[in-house]
């Protein structure tokens, strides 16, 4: 399977933790992929952040989207492509 670039935006206390608004990295073009690309810069928190323990999915209270469109709302399988954008939101939280 050939890589792919994909740029990641990061919001929010994401954006504040890690230090960067947006990262591009090559992937397999698998959400897993990219995840795993983007620790290698961010750091192992990065994994722990946004996967669920024993790492076999992202967290149900983040939102990550595919050039806009919410993964959860593309259903199944995501193959990224070249160019695509992932924004990631963390949980919100206020009242």
């Amino acid at each position: 399977m050939s890589n792919v670039s994909v740029k990641i935006l990061l919001f929010a206390t994401f954006r504040k933790k890690y230090g960067v608004k947006e990262l591009t990295v090559d992937c397999d073009g698998t959400i897993k992929g990219l995840i795993e690309s983007a620790s290698k810069i961010l750091g192992e928190d990065f994994l722990n952040d946004v996967y669920e323990k024993g790492r076999e999915k992202v967290r149900d209270d983040l939102i990550f989207a595919v050039n806009g469109r919410n993964i959860k709302d593309l259903g199944g399988y995501v193959k990224l492509k070249d160019l695509d954008v992932v924004s990631i939101f963390p949980p919100l939280a206020g009242g």
